[in-house]
């Protein structure tokens, strides 16, 4: 599924989170509406803490790579409700994503839509994580404190004839949602640069090389060098930064990640996000909350534009975590 196009902003442009913290102190980030994208609700209707009761959990019975955006459009379009369904949502890598808010009514569990606060995994039965759990285990703790006494933790299906939120998650409610669930959100890190600029012609993809190391503990940048950061089998999550001049304002740009067979063949194309050239330098941030690449590959970032003449890729960078499986 494709990810939602994340924009290109100048250096300096603020980025969006709301940060509380947690019963002992831990600080708990929540992506906004804003920074992911979010449509406008066509309504909303809110409640108080006294009316909440209930912490249910879902999960979104699609891929890990399910972008937020899609889920909302699809709960607006598709099922012609006011807004995405859930309160919050949370990814495999353990990111949390501001949906309805704390008070406002979700559309998530019939008659239960006002007494619980739906909180969804981005996922199918099975893709759950230590680093989801923990995420999901934290907006709990969250509204406890908010609301000033316990809430019930259930899943979907205790509320509602579905499978929902997946055996292997539901069976974590049924535990009681502990928060010591293993070190399996310990991923190895990788951070690498580019080294020189590269040359950018139009309507062909480019594959950014990365000829600095900064960290790279589990060996998957290979020799310090090269455009792989990523080497299967392993989960990983990955944001890619490249400063292009030379374009003119307008110009179309793509981004994507792809999973390079080191046997030859053809590469498997990842989330495909668009931009705009904006005026003098362009900065294309691409990001990748989830996914999973095989034994025998290695991940890349590729760019493309679609102007008229060449431009330069003048510097960049990646991030990247990886769990090795």
């Amino acid at each position: 599924m494709r990810v939602a196009p994340l924009g290109v902003a100048k250096r300096g442009t603020a980025v969006g989170s709301s940060t509380t913290s947690t019963p002992g102190g831990r600080p708990m980030d929540i992506i906004s509406r804003a920074k992911w994208g979010a449509r406008a609700p066509r309504s909303r209707s809110t409640v108080s803490w006294s009316q909440r009761r209930e912490f249910i959990v879902h999960y979104s019975e699609g891929p890990t790579t399910q972008s937020v955006r899609s889920i909302q459009d699809f709960h607006m379009d598709g099922r012609g409700w006011a807004d995405i369904g859930y309160n919050f949502l949370v990814d495999v890598s353990g990111r949390i994503y501001e949906g309805r808010g704390w008070l406002v009514v979700g559309a998530h569990a019939p008659d239960h839509n006002t007494s619980g606060i739906g909180v969804c995994m981005i996922g199918r039965d099975g893709d759950s994580t230590a680093a989801a759990k923990r995420s999901i285990r934290w907006l709990y703790d969250e509204a406890v404190r908010r609301a000033g006494r316990n809430l019930a933790k259930l899943g979907h299906r205790d509320v509602y004839a579905t499978s929902c939120p997946g055996n292997e998650l539901y069976a974590w409610v049924r535990a009681g949602m502990p928060a010591d669930v293993g070190d399996d959100d310990m991923p190895e890190y990788v951070s690498v640069g580019m080294g020189e600029a590269q040359d950018f012609p139009p309507n062909t993809w480019v594959t950014i090389d990365w000829g600095r190391e900064y960290s790279d503990g589990g060996r998957h940048h290979g020799d310090g060098g090269g455009p792989s950061f990523v080497v299967g089998p392993a989960r990983y999550a990955f944001t890619a930064n490249v400063r292009v001049e030379g374009l003119a304002a307008g110009t179309e740009l793509q981004a994507r990640a792809i999973e390079h067979p080191e046997s030859g063949g053809s590469a498997a194309a990842g989330p495909l996000a668009e931009y705009v050239a904006s005026n003098g330098a362009t900065f294309v941030h691409y990001n990748v909350a989830a996914d999973t690449v095989p034994d025998g590959h290695r991940v890349r970032f590729q760019v493309m534009h679609f102007g008229a003449e060449t431009a330069r890729i003048t510097s960049g960078t990646a991030k990247a975590f990886a769990w090795p499986t």
